[in-house]
């Protein structure tokens, strides 16, 4: 019996990383949570929650398609531009709603310089994990051959 698929498990692990990345900077989030009056634990939960939904979109058929853990560290790589992406136009939203176009590079730029490294770091230990436990066919409870 499967108690889970590989991309609900990638989920999972980007999910566990990415928060973890988000709060080694919580400090600054929570300046920006308050400049944007938003609670400063939405700042710190989404990028992990997003980073979670795109591993579970990208590792999708993964126990068929990744052979060598390079492989899982690009869908990781990806993983991590789309969230931060993804946490560039909420943070740009939530401080200049009528004006989220005009600020998103300046957006993209300042949450790239934040959260860059960590969120990386967290993508790639993450991508590692999971193309390790993929390759070695340790996740037998949850693939079928």
């Amino acid at each position: 019996m499967r108690w889970m698929t590989v991309p609900l498990f990638a989920g999972f692990v980007f999910g566990i990383f990415g928060m973890l990345a988000a709060g080694s900077v919580e400090y600054t989030l929570r300046e920006f949570a308050a400049e944007g009056g938003v609670n400063r634990m939405i700042f710190v939960a989404v990028p992990g929650l997003f980073a979670m939904m795109f591993a579970m979109v990208i590792y999708q058929h993964a126990e068929k398609r990744i052979t060598t853990v390079a492989q899982s560290l690009s869908r990781g790589i990806l993983v991590a531009l789309l969230t931060w992406i993804s946490f560039s136009v909420l943070a740009t939203w939530v401080w200049s709603p009528s004006n989220a176009l005009r600020w998103f590079s300046t957006a993209l730029i300042v949450s790239g310089i934040i959260g860059g490294g960590p969120m990386l770091i967290a993508a790639l230990g993450a991508g590692g994990l999971v193309g390790w436990l993929i390759k070695r066919r340790q996740l037998h409870w949850i693939m079928t051959d």
